[in-house]
C-alpha cells in the first residue's frame, strides 16, 4: 500500500512539476522585482509563464514525437551545461587573503547619480577589509567610467568613498574611461604598466569584485594578459544570488563565444 502511495505521489509530482517550477520562478521574480534594476530579472517571469503554457499544451506537443524528443534533448544538454558552469562559478576561489600583490584593482559597479550602490559599497568595504587584514599599503586602481544614470564616474565615486574611510588619496589611481569588464582590465593594465615600467604578466594583481563576477573576471583578464592574479570578493545579496549567478552564466558564455 505504501509503495502504491509513493508511486501515486511520484506520478502526481511528474504531472505537475512544470506548474511547480513555473510558480517558483514567478514567485522569485516578484521577490526581486523591487530589489534590482536589472532588466534580466524579467527572464524569470517569462520562464515561469512559459512553464504554465507548456503544461496546458504539452499533450499536443507530445504528438509531434520527433520534434518533442529533439527539443527535450537540447533542453537537457543546456541544463547540464548550466549546472556545470554554475557549479564552477560557485566553488571558484573568491577570497585569497594569503597571496601577496603588487597592485589592487577594484572593479566598478552602479552609481545612482552621485551615490554609490550597495553592490559597489560592498566591494569598496571589502577592499578596505583586505588592506586591514593584510596590513599592506598598495596602490589601488579604482576602475569604472560614467554610465547611464550616473552624474559622475564610478572611479570618482569610489575614490571619494575610500578617502572618506581613511585611505590615503595618494595611493588611489582612477581609471575612469571603462564601460565594460574587458575595458576595466585593458585600461587598468595601461595604467599599471606605466606606473611600474613592467609588463602586466610580471606583476601580481589582486582584484576586488563581487563573488558571482569572479570566474568571468578571470577569463576576461587572462585574455588581457594578466597572468598572476587572485581575488578578494564581496558577497552578493542572498536574495539576488540566483539572479546574479544566472545572469553571469549568460554573460560568461557570451564572452567566450564572442572571443572566437
Amino acid at each position: 500500500r505504501e509503495r502504491c502511495i509513493f508511486i501515486q505521489n511520484k506520478n502526481m509530482l511528474k504531472k505537475y512539476i512544470d506548474l511547480i517550477i513555473g510558480s517558483l520562478l514567478i514567485f522569485y521574480f516578484f521577490i526581486i522585482n523591487a530589489m534590482s534594476f536589472l532588466r534580466f530579472k524579467y527572464l524569470f517571469l517569462v520562464l515561469g509563464m512559459f512553464c504554465f503554457i507548456y503544461h496546458f499544451t504539452k499533450k499536443y506537443l507530445i504528438k509531434k514525437e520527433k520534434l518533442y524528443k529533439f527539443a527535450k534533448k537540447i533542453l537537457m544538454i543546456f541544463i547540464s551545461i548550466f549546472i556545470l558552469v554554475e557549479s564552477i562559478m560557485v566553488f571558484y576561489p573568491k577570497q585569497n587573503l594569503n597571496s601577496d600583490c603588487d597592485y589592487i584593482i577594484v572593479l566598478g559597479a552602479l552609481v545612482n547619480k552621485t551615490n554609490i550602490s550597495k553592490s559597489l559599497q560592498d566591494r569598496l568595504d571589502t577592499c578596505i577589509e583586505y588592506l586591514n587584514k593584510t596590513k599592506q599599503e598598495k596602490m589601488i586602481i579604482v576602475s569604472g567610467g560614467r554610465g547611464r544614470g550616473e552624474d559622475i564616474t564610478e572611479a570618482s565615486a569610489m575614490k571619494d568613498y575610500l578617502v572618506s574611510k581613511g585611505i590615503n588619496k595618494d595611493m588611489i589611481i582612477m581609471e575612469d574611461k571603462s564601460k565594460i569588464t574587458k575595458e576595466n582590465f585593458d585600461f587598468s593594465k595601461k595604467i599599471i604598466e606605466n606606473l611600474s615600467n613592467k609588463k602586466i604578466e610580471d606583476l601580481k594583481i589582486k582584484v576586488i569584485t563581487t563573488d558571482f563576477h569572479t570566474l568571468r573576471s578571470k577569463v576576461i583578464s587572462r585574455k588581457s594578459g594578466y597572468k598572476q592574479m587572485s581575488f578578494y570578493t564581496s558577497k552578493s545579496n542572498s536574495k539576488l544570488a540566483i539572479l546574479n549567478y544566472t545572469r553571469e552564466f549568460f554573460a560568461l558564455i557570451s564572452n567566450i563565444v564572442l572571443s572566437y
